[in-house]
């Protein structure tokens, strides 16, 4: 049986998908995420001190204090990013995504994730939109 997927919109979880078994098409089979035909793995990295981002990472990152995390300086088309408040406390030590000289929804400035919990991917799709935060 599936697993479902859900994420919290601030008021609500809502279901966005279901994850799919292990075997021949589940994450560990050979066409799965970490497959031998499948998509490269994503690396999982904990984090606990202001950092310059790599694209293809996971960070999970700590929050007992207020984070700075710094976007890569030359990021190309389709590299991604994930971040995941590990502490649970961003709405009292915020996470401050740096865009290194670049933009994050078109805009050069800061994303603040400022929510308990959250989670946010951004994907870089070039100089004039720069990183989507979804």
């Amino acid at each position: 049986m599936a697993k479902l997927i859900r994420v919290w919109d601030g008021s609500a979880w809502q279901t966005v998908g279901s994850a799919s078994t292990v075997g021949a098409t589940g994450p560990t089979g050979p066409t799965g995420p970490s497959g031998s035909n499948g998509a490269p793995a994503v690396t999982n990295t904990a984090i606990s001190a202001n950092t310059t981002l790599t694209a293809g990472i996971r960070y999970f990152v700590d929050t007992s204090t207020a984070r700075t995390l710094t976007l890569p300086a030359s990021p190309t088309q389709g590299n991604e990013i994930q971040i995941i408040d590990s502490s649970g406390t961003a709405a009292t030590n915020k996470i401050t995504v740096n865009p290194n000289s670049g933009k994050i929804n078109g805009v050069a400035t800061d994303l603040i994730i400022d929510v308990n919990g959250a989670a946010a991917t951004l994907i870089y799709t070039g100089s004039s939109w720069g990183w989507v935060v979804r």
